[in-house]
């Protein structure tokens, strides 16, 4: 899953690994942030379509093993915090 998030909209894309150089698109999603959501900070923003997707894709990730793929590094070290 990849994901994405801009100051105007956020996205993720699900995309099924079928070599380690090649990525197989199976769905994309994206919302326009309301004004309240714009005011967001950038982690809060990478965050909320980690969320937005794991519902939007719940049907193929529900019993499957996936990796998020994230643009923002203070998000990969609370995610990865031991």
């Amino acid at each position: 899953m990849h994901t994405n998030a801009s100051l105007v909209a956020i996205g993720a894309m699900l995309v099924q690994s079928l070599a380690r150089k090649h990525n197989h698109p199976i769905d994309y999603a994206y919302i326009l942030l309301n004004s309240a959501k714009r005011n967001y900070s950038t982690t809060k923003r990478a965050a909320l379509i980690m969320v937005f997707a794991l519902h939007k894709f719940k049907h193929y990730l529900l019993g499957n093993k996936f990796v998020f793929y994230v643009n923002h590094m203070a998000l990969v070290y609370l995610v990865n915090k031991p």
